[in-house]
């Protein structure tokens, strides 16, 4: 067990190395892990835990926080006393967490990027922007007033967060027609904490369940869960799973849940175009029926709700955790979802 333990706390470095070398060949990841590894483990995680109505990932970190604690506190207490032997311990603890992480999950943030697949180009012309920004307008406005009896009044989704998680799964599709299930989302029992967190939902790499945070505005929920979705079919990179929730959710049939993506996109397509030309973005919102931009002021008004000095922290670390993990841009790749879209849309020469 000693000679165990050792070995797993010095084939840490390696590790890491390994994997690093593998992020060099994203093609192959693509083929052997992302394409057939991956879709056995999740498939396999997924004929288990999806009878469970609760989330046993929720659960296990619970578990984990408590032996965190309780190591930190005996550190604190036997400080005098950290030897070798724990040292070793805790090398081959990490050693394992990270062997684990990276073959059941990690290794998804180095299969091959989706704008290769959709040939994507980092440098798109602002006609493009305004074209897209244009059609989410006329969308949204169109959704509106179908939706609404006025356009100055909000659209409130009359569907339990219970039943809109089961309407997004029975009409969610993988976009590339892999090898794994249709997955499905699970309430967090910590939304509250992911609320001060300034998070909406997350995917357990461990037990490769999604959790949603539950206390979320109802107009922001079916993206969320798609998004979440898109990461348990593999999709680790951010703006990808954001790219993916919002084709599926527009093509929903359901006029709520196409609002709701319809909102979504246009919240992107104007950050971006605000930034190349702030003049004309402005000038085309106006274009928007009032109650839109009460439905935009719910997301805004739900997180102020929840700021505190500590939110700074928890993002912080999740962009370090995105960037250790070869996401370059790191929590900003969220943002990043306009590349794939005017890619997807101009050369299906698609309208919405």
């Amino acid at each position: 067990m000693k000679i165990l333990k050792i070995f797993l706390a010095l084939s840490l470095l390696p590790q890491i190395l390994l994997v690093n070398l593998l992020s060099q060949y994203p093609e192959k990841v693509e083929l052997y892990f992302s394409q057939k590894i991956y879709p056995i483990f999740f498939n396999s995680n997924h004929f288990f835990l999806k009878h469970i109505p609760f989330s046993l990932g929720d659960c296990l970190y619970l578990l984990l926080i408590i032996f965190l604690l309780y190591s930190l506190v005996y550190c604190i207490l036997r400080f005098r006393k950290l030897n070798l032997k724990s040292l070793i311990k805790l090398g081959s603890i990490a050693s394992l967490i990270f062997f684990i992480f990276q073959l059941n999950w990690g290794l998804n943030y180095h299969r091959t990027p989706l704008g290769k697949k959709l040939s994507t180009q980092k440098h798109y012309s602002d006609s493009l922007l305004v074209d897209l920004t244009c059609q989410f307008i006329f969308l949204s406005n169109k959704l509106h007033n179908q939706l609404s009896e006025s356009d100055t009044l909000a659209i409130v989704i009359p569907y339990s967060k219970k039943t809109i998680i089961k309407k997004i799964k029975n009409n969610y599709s993988d976009l590339w027609n892999s090898s794994i299930q249709i997955p499905k989302v699970k309430a967090s029992i910590y939304s509250l904490p992911l609320s001060y967190m300034g998070y909406s939902g997350y995917l357990n790499p461990f037990t490769l369940e999604a959790q949603i945070n539950m206390l979320i505005p109802k107009i922001n929920l079916p993206i969320n869960i798609a998004h979440e979705m898109a990461h348990q079919l593999g999709y680790a990179a951010e703006n990808e799973a954001n790219f993916i929730a919002l084709v599926n959710v527009l093509q929903n049939k359901d006029p709520f849940f196409k609002y709701s993506a319809a909102l979504f996109a246009l919240r992107h397509c104007y950050s971006d175009l605000v930034k190349r030309n702030p003049d004309q973005a402005k000038l085309l919102v106006q274009e928007l029926n009032i109650g839109i931009f009460k439905n935009l002021k719910e997301n805004q008004i739900f997180w102020e709700q929840y700021k505190n000095p500590f939110e700074p922290l928890f993002k912080n670390s999740y962009d370090s955790y995105l960037k250790f993990n070869g996401q370059e841009s790191g929590i900003k790749s969220y943002n990043q979802i306009i590349v794939l879209l005017v890619a997807f849309y101009n050369e299906k020469n698609l309208n919405l």
